[in-house]
């Protein structure tokens, strides 16, 4: 287990390092930068500006400016924000919580929702709960996220039931977090669905029913057949939260990283941007990896893949 783990870890490095690469290419062809606006200012003088244009790098070749930029990051120094005026760690580790939080909690309910649904949409395959299932599914699949999220605010809005944007203890999380995971639990409730008839009607399941196995143990082991997509889907569902969080954070006024890097590229606050954006990759990755470890638990033959 620990060699399958080293090997998916070292297999993660390439990646981030081409993700790197990529995001630095594209935030140097945004034309302009927060201190671009600082030249229009006629109260700074422009030898100010092209001080801190040498003492950041920004003037400098783009290899070399990623080269710096690299250096930094493995020395932990995330650079600094204009916007702000401050390093740009201390305001990425501000917001980083309120990502997590909010990832987790839309997980939770991800799961809580999807798994009961597309059970009783298996076991009852044909009858009405299947029928009432499959368009829950299909409500929540077609529901984009924006309009979702203009939907709740408008019920907290007319019950009072919870709070209108902002971060006020556990109440403020249930709308953002429910907003998210109406995508995320229509589509693996499907796919849970379809997992569970396919396995229940293999010749193995049916030949254990007709022994006389219980249905709940027979439920046990297509739960178990069944877990290596629901594994890997959940992995890469993470992603999708993360970069549905964006719009969800900018709605309800959630402090966490999506807000901070609309925020950040509005202003064109380069380093705590671009560093965001890496850090939300890293995030991906590393939900990636903790997919791929159950997986290797739950079956031992994808160790030696």
């Amino acid at each position: 287990m620990l060699r399958f783990t080293l090997r998916r870890i070292l297999e993660s490095i390439p990646l981030l390092l081409l993700l790197s690469v990529l995001f630095f290419v594209l935030f140097q062809l945004i034309p302009g930068d927060y201190l671009t606006e600082m030249e229009l200012n006629p109260s700074i003088p422009s030898e100010r500006v092209e001080q801190l244009r040498q003492e950041y790098g920004l003037d400098d070749h783009l290899v070399v400016r990623y080269m710096k930029w690299a250096g930094q990051i493995v020395r932990g120094n995330l650079g600094y924000s204009f916007a702000q005026r401050r390093p740009a760690v201390d305001l990425i580790l501000e917001r980083l919580g309120g990502t997590l939080t909010l990832t987790v909690a839309a997980l939770f309910v991800t799961l809580a929702m999807a798994i009961p649904l597309g059970t009783l949409s298996a076991v009852r395959a044909g009858h009405w709960p299947d029928h009432l299932s499959r368009a829950i599914s299909l409500v929540g699949l077609s529901i984009p996220v924006l309009l979702s999220s203009v939907l709740f605010l408008f019920l907290a809005y007319q019950t009072g039931w919870f709070p209108i944007g902002g971060q006020e203890g556990l109440q403020s999380l249930v709308l953002p977090a429910l907003t998210l995971a109406l995508p995320s639990s229509a589509f693996l409730a499907r796919t849970l669905r379809l997992e569970l008839i396919d396995i229940l009607n293999q010749p193995f399941m049916v030949a254990l029913l007709s022994r006389g196995l219980p249905r709940r143990r027979l439920l046990y082991h297509a739960f178990r057949n069944a877990a290596n997509p629901l594994i890997s889907l959940t992995g890469l569902m993470v992603g999708g939260l993360l970069s549905g969080s964006v719009v969800v954070e900018k709605v309800f006024r959630w402090p966490g990283l999506g807000s901070l890097i609309v925020d950040s590229i509005l202003t064109r606050d380069l380093f705590v941007a671009l560093n965001s954006v890496l850090l939300a990759a890293l995030l991906m990755i590393a939900s990636n990896l903790i997919a791929d470890l159950l997986l290797a638990l739950n079956d031992p033959r994808i160790r030696y893949q």
